[in-house]
């Protein structure tokens, strides 16, 4: 066999499993569950140019793994094998670890990588596994998964404030992978809410917790001070635990008794905030309209989605609504809509009144109606 020959096949050889001649090297990724290691290799020289020098391929397999580190038995760890064409892969990729059940295949994702989504076995031992990929029988890249021990399964109510108050958003979590739990519907009751809540899967949160099940809701916004118990619900109506809160409307000397509320502003909506005269009057005729504004730098919890304006002068009850329009820069948080003027009221100074912080702020405005049209 001539030596253009021998070249040539030591080549193609090495374009195909990538495995001669390699160095690994492992560096961080954006997401802080994922090591990355990646397989180095030198091309021969051009088969029939014996004097060219060296070369070196662009790419070579980069094998990434999200949730290897600190996983538990059951959690969920994603492969992906970039830097490979479909042609050189010809699914023939696979993945081998003693943390899986069975080699695991990884299917060709249109992007020049394979990956897939596996469970770490339920019987794994606390250590570190070795994870070998293959094509076609050759490794081309490894890495390592570090298995802690099991966790009993826990549920947990959590909030933003450091006291849980009336009104407040927060989140129900019920971790359940561990080895022989089964079932999937779940559901917290307590007198503090306004219904039950049933817990759910969601994937885009609980990426590596297959038995991860979550939910978020408010407590009804009128509760008198006390410990009120959040009971978790498992098939059946079967009871698995029970969480405590404690539950405190704000008070005197609290940050949020009073908030930091002003207004209502009102002005010309044809014009807008930031270019109308805004005061806490306004002049407007039958029919016409009026914008109103209201800031509150620390509002009730749930109150955001409460607030409203009300006035005999206008045709309902005006919800406020957020702004997160880019004039809010530097002037956040704060609420507005535009109310309209009833048809056939009497010329007169009618109030703009808007309650908040549970009755103990009240801000009064006035719009005054002329007998002809003004805005």
């Amino acid at each position: 066999m001539n030596w253009t020959r021998l070249v040539g096949l030591a080549a193609a050889g090495l374009a195909l499993c990538g495995c001669a001649h390699t160095a690994n090297a492992s560096g961080p990724t954006q997401n802080p569950g994922a090591s990355t290691h990646s397989t180095h290799q030198t091309a021969n020289k051009p088969a029939g140019n014996r004097d060219s020098a060296p070369t070196r391929t662009p790419f070579t397999p980069a094998l990434e793994l999200t949730g290897n580190l600190d996983a538990r038995p059951g959690q969920l760890v994603g492969i992906r094998l970039d830097f490979l064409t479909r042609a050189q892969g010809r699914d023939a990729v696979t993945a081998h670890s003693p943390a899986f059940n069975e080699p695991v295949p990884l299917r060709w994702q249109d992007d020049d990588s394979y990956s897939a989504t596996h469970p770490l076995a339920m019987t794994d031992k606390p250590g570190w596994y070795p994870l070998n990929v293959s094509v076609a029988g050759h490794t081309v890249a490894h890495d390592r998964i570090h298995v802690l021990p099991s966790k009993r399964p826990s549920f947990t109510v959590t909030f933003a404030s450091e006291v849980a108050r009336p009104g407040e958003l927060l989140w129900l979590n019920f971790d359940d992978l561990y080895p022989g739990e089964r079932g999937t519907d779940f559901t917290v009751r307590s007198t503090a809410l306004h219904q039950p809540v049933r817990l759910v899967h969601d994937e885009r949160y609980d990426f590596s917790n297959p038995r991860a099940f979550s939910a978020s809701t408010e407590l009804a916004p009128v509760l008198a001070d006390g410990t009120y118990t959040f009971t978790l619900y498992g098939p059946h109506g079967h009871r698995i635990a029970q969480k405590p809160v404690t539950i405190r409307a704000s008070r005197p000397g609290d940050a949020d008794y009073l908030g930091k509320a002003h207004g209502p502003d009102l002005y010309d909506p044809t014009l807008g905030y930031a270019d109308a005269p805004h005061r806490h009057d306004f002049t407007v005729g039958p029919a016409g309209r009026v914008a109103v504004m209201w800031h509150d730098a620390v509002p009730d919890p749930g109150e955001e989605t409460r607030l409203t304006a009300m006035s005999p002068a206008f045709t309902q009850v005006l919800r406020l609504h957020r702004d997160d329009s880019k004039s809010a820069d530097g002037d956040d948080p704060r609420y507005l809509n535009t109310a309209t003027i009833r048809t056939g009221l009497k010329p007169g100074r009618y109030p703009v009144t808007i309650v908040a912080h549970h009755h103990r702020v009240i801000k009064v405005g006035y719009v005054t109606v002329t007998t002809r049209q003004t805005h």
